[in-house]
């Protein structure tokens, strides 16, 4: 028997179990039932009460994370505008303890729809963790900010973009690492009509810029791609430098 997948907008019962492992036919996704319970908890209990309350959280009590952002020179209103936020040990009963003491990064989709949650932990192991709804979430951080589509600057994270943003740069996006598929390369050129991506001055950043130039030449009137200086990314490099310098570097 199968079951409506909860992980897309499910007709005709494509979800299937096998011993300890289930399939969607419908959207590909899988995984072992174990996770698939623990995802299905977090989607259920994580809504915009709970982004509001990780934002008021945050600046009614004193933490870690509101010195964290201060360190990072990321101000109140950026911070507000992205809905970042903490939840402390009150929303364990309801939320699990995996987003517990986390900076939260909700992620909305052009339509402002949550589309999954990003956290950043204070270990040096997995400093980032991304949930997304499914395996085919672009995870697009910001693009819900855009107005202006005649163009956009591509970086890898989070208080990259912040970092542009808190600087009056809002045609930017995040996706969030470095890795870049057909699918979203895709999406970017229905959408944006000039694409620049800005990567990190290391290997991987290297890597992708090579990735993107050699299998989209055909689009090189479309898509430009630049790395930053060895051990650079944007956010440093603009609170080094201003935001004047990074542009001209990009040549915007």
């Amino acid at each position: 028997m199968n079951f409506l997948c909860p992980f897309h907008n499910d007709k005709n019962a494509s979800l299937s179990f096998k011993k300890k492992r289930f399939f969607c036919y419908g959207c590909n996704y899988n995984g072992y039932i174990k996770k698939k319970i623990e995802i299905n908890k977090f989607k259920l209990s994580f809504d915009k009460e709970i982004i509001n309350s990780a934002k008021n959280n945050l600046y009614m009590k004193k933490n870690f994370w509101l010195k964290y952002l201060i360190y990072r020179n990321i101000n109140m209103i950026t911070s507000i505008k992205f809905s970042l936020g903490t939840l402390n040990f009150s929303f364990k009963k309801k939320i699990g303890k995996i987003l517990i003491n986390r900076l939260i990064f909700p992620i909305l989709n052009d339509k402002k729809i949550l589309e999954g949650i990003g956290i950043k932990t204070n270990s040096k192991k997995n400093k980032y963790l991304v949930f997304s709804k499914n395996k085919n979430t672009l995870n697009l951080y910001g693009i819900e900010q855009i107005k202006n589509f005649n163009f956009v600057v591509i970086v890898e994270g989070y208080f990259d973009l912040l970092t542009l943003k808190k600087n009056f740069f809002n045609n930017t996006i995040s996706i969030l690492g470095s890795n870049i598929d057909n699918f979203k390369i895709n999406y970017l050129l229905k959408k944006f009509k000039k694409i620049y991506f800005c990567f990190d001055g290391d290997y991987a950043g290297y890597n992708a810029c090579e990735k993107i130039k050699k299998n989209f030449k055909k689009f090189e009137k479309k898509i430009f791609c630049k790395t930053l200086p060895y051990q650079y990314d944007p956010d440093n490099y603009i609170n080094k430098f201003g935001i004047d310098s990074f542009l001209n570097y990009l040549k915007l």
